[in-house]
């Protein structure tokens, strides 16, 4: 039986991701652009966040580093589908796209949790399941639709890469709880990141991040903003992540993309985006098809 304590140690993981991660995208957005004038490319700046998260953690490896060779196989899944693919896609995103949108997007996440589980782990789908999946994906498809000027419609290719992203997301998710439960989450989080972590080094050297930090104007205050995501957002809640996958089902914990939206869509109308009635009335279907699935989830 879940104590009292335990129950509420899940809302506490559940609120402290949501405020992190849901400023992870403007955070982004800072360290690509400077008034809106480049400093960083996407490449360069999921390099650094790759990178600097696994610098971050890697003092765990001496801890942890023993438990590499009988789990390498899931932690590479995870360290590449939660951490390596995303990194690139999302920083590609949000050269095109507001951080908002890309908030709002991020919310399909506990969809795709779910479907990649029916699909390949085995999860039983009942007609709230599927239900909800369908209103996700017509919110999905209307936030791509909708352009942030009211009444305004345009197509946008770089909003297929968030939604590329919650696919990965989903896949690492239920890796974790299947394969990974067992490990501390610090562990998880640590050797996760080594297999990805040196390749953003890699990275780094490769799109000459060097010269732009010495060439380009508030290039190191965007590498500041990078820092911050990657310390954040990879590194502290990856750990928080695995703590409460740990606690609740992979579903249940992707439901922290309920409160994701409020907090990037705030960061965004703090910054000067917009968001247009249409919008928020596709993430409003997003996040029923969210309620729906977690509603099946307690009824299982």
């Amino acid at each position: 039986m879940r104590t009292g304590g335990e129950g509420w140690t899940k809302w506490v993981l559940l609120g402290t991701l949501a405020l992190i991660w849901g400023s992870s995208f403007i955070l982004m957005k800072k360290g690509l652009f400077h008034a809106g004038s480049p400093v960083l490319s996407p490449w360069q700046l999921a390099s650094a966040r790759l990178a600097i998260a696994w610098l971050v953690l890697s003092p765990l490896l001496l801890r942890h580093g023993a438990l590499l060779r009988k789990h390498w196989l899931p932690l590479l899944g995870t360290g590449v589908l939660g951490n390596g693919i995303p990194a690139f896609l999302f920083a590609t995103a949000q050269t095109r796209i507001d951080s908002a949108l890309s908030g709002m997007l991020n919310s399909l996440t506990p969809l795709f949790t779910l479907l990649v589980g029916a699909l390949f782990f085995g999860t039983r789908l009942r007609t709230g399941h599927v239900l909800g999946i369908l209103f996700g994906l017509v919110g999905a498809a209307g936030l791509i639709l909708w352009n942030s000027a009211p009444g305004g419609v345009r197509w946008s290719p770089y909003a297929l890469l968030p939604i590329l992203g919650t696919v990965c997301y989903g896949c690492s998710a239920n890796i974790v709880k299947r394969h990974l439960y067992a490990l501390p989450a610090a562990a998880t989080a640590c050797l996760a990141l080594s297999f990805v972590g040196p390749f953003g080094l890699l990275g780094m050297e490769a799109t000459g991040i060097r010269d732009t930090l010495a060439t380009t104007p508030h290039a190191w205050s965007a590498l500041g903003y990078t820092a911050l995501l990657a310390t954040l957002s990879s590194a502290l809640s990856l750990v928080l992540w695995n703590a409460l996958l740990k606690r609740t089902s992979a579903v249940w914990a992707s439901s922290v993309t309920y409160l994701m939206p409020v907090v990037a869509i705030g960061w965004g109308l703090y910054f000067g985006e917009t968001v247009s009635a249409p919008q928020f009335a596709m993430i409003g279907v997003v996040l029923a098809g969210i309620w729906l699935v977690n509603r099946a989830e307690r009824t299982t």
